[in-house]
């Protein structure tokens, strides 16, 4: 079932799908670098402390969802 989802958000070409449709994934890189780089400073002047796993999702959904539609929507843990 994880693939499905993991497929279902790639374009393609293998790059992930995008609010800006971007689909060089070297372009979106860079994006995504500059937008979660911003996004960053926010949370670290703010410092948000996470205590909780549902904060990672909350943390993953300010940092990307500029970019990304289900970004802080799901949280995987890897046993």
């Amino acid at each position: 079932m994880a693939e499905d989802w993991i497929t279902a958000t790639l374009y393609p070409n293998g790059t992930m799908k995008n609010k800006l449709g971007i689909r060089d994934a070297a372009k979106l890189a860079d994006v995504e670098f500059q937008i979660a780089a911003e996004r960053e400073l926010l949370l670290l002047k703010q410092k948000v402390k996470v205590s909780q796993i549902e904060n990672l999702k909350k943390v993953h959904q300010i940092m990307f969802s500029p970019l990304y539609e289900w970004a802080g929507n799901r949280l995987s843990i890897i046993k």
